[in-house]
């Protein structure tokens, strides 16, 4: 089961601040809801798991997490990974693509497109749910990553 969620946002940070915060796994992923990176295993490449709560039903992920391209010059990154359930109930695959341009006023803003496949178990729930639970991660995502934003920012 596929779906894609399209979503954007703005922070009132500088580029440079937001940039160094995205191409960063350290700094990035423990934003995200359940996500967590173990390991380095090459560049760009790192292990981690990643859980999910879908109505009554929980899953974690032994994931492999990639950046796949870091383009400076035109501020994108592609982000994908791929996990298996630690229970063997399925697997599930995400590629996104962030884009960043600075606004007019001041700021940034974060064009971020995320295709989610998910097979086992959890895709019997359908897309519909796995789409509100995305959007729900991803909210708390954006509160999560404005918030590290603007602490990076006050000590500076």
């Amino acid at each position: 089961m596929k779906t894609q969620l399209d979503k954007s946002f703005e922070v009132p940070q500088g580029t440079e601040l937001v940039w160094e915060h995205l191409i960063d796994p350290e700094k990035i992923m423990d934003c995200v809801p359940g996500v967590s990176i173990d390991e380095k295993v090459g560049d760009n490449h790192y292990k981690g798991k990643v859980g999910m709560k879908f109505g009554p039903m929980g899953v974690k992920y032994n994931a492999d997490i990639y950046y796949n391209e870091i383009d400076v010059e035109n501020r994108k990154i592609i982000i994908s990974g791929d996990g298996v359930d630690a229970k063997g109930n399925g697997n599930a695959e995400m590629k996104m693509t962030i884009d960043l341009s600075e606004r007019d006023e001041g700021g940034v803003k974060l064009d971020a497109i995320m295709d989610v496949t998910v097979n086992g178990k959890i895709a019997q729930f359908g897309s519909r749910l796995i789409s509100t639970v995305s959007n729900q991660l991803f909210k708390q995502f954006v509160t999560n990553f404005s918030k590290k934003l603007a602490a990076a920012e006050a000590a500076a």
